[in-house]
């Protein structure tokens, strides 16, 4: 089965849940509303020809005026990769889970939610994994500005400091 194949076969079987199949480089990409998730990842999932069975990678990308939710889709029957992409709000960015459809996804959505804040509803342990932070902060998301650390020279007792190249300027003015 080609790309082109397994394209027009995914847009006649998600039908209305789909707006947008294209083909993208080496992918299938399908485009849907988050409330459609779910529904279309069971459904190419089980299609005995498309057999999306494998999730490779689940994750989340944020653009300026709006954040999508992305899930890349293996088969072992053939060599096709599918991208399901879900449009979310930018403020509050609220996907349905898939954790139940792929097990995989469990992991990769917490990541996601601890690192760009796009929760998955229904998920059974969303919780931060990778960050401590629970002010609201997510590193990854465009709008976060870490505070920057000041970088300070090491000093050891008894050890003299290093002597600087004629020219070079003091350590302590670096960041």
């Amino acid at each position: 089965m080609g790309e082109a194949e397994a394209a027009e076969l995914a847009q006649h079987l998600l039908g209305g849940l789909a707006t947008d199949v294209y083909l993208e480089a080496d992918r299938i990409v399908i485009a849907l509303e988050p409330g459609k998730l779910h529904e279309a990842a069971l459904k190419l999932r089980d299609h005995k020809q498309l057999s999306f069975r494998y999730l490779s990678f689940a994750g989340g990308i944020d653009y300026k005026d709006r954040m999508d939710a992305v899930y890349i889709l293996r088969s072992v029957n053939h060599p096709v990769v599918a991208e399901m992409r879900a449009q979310l709000d930018r403020e509050q960015p609220v996907a349905p889970t898939v954790s139940d459809v792929w097990s995989t996804a469990g992991w990769h959505e917490r990541e996601t939610y601890d690192l760009l804040g796009i929760e998955f509803e229904g998920h059974p342990d969303l919780r931060r994994i990778l960050t401590t932070s629970a002010d609201g902060v997510y590193p990854l998301r465009k709008d976060a500005r870490p505070h920057r650390q000041q970088r300070r020279e090491w000093q050891f007792e008894g050890i003299a400091a290093p002597r600087r190249l004629p020219g070079e300027g003091d350590r302590g003015e670096r960041s």
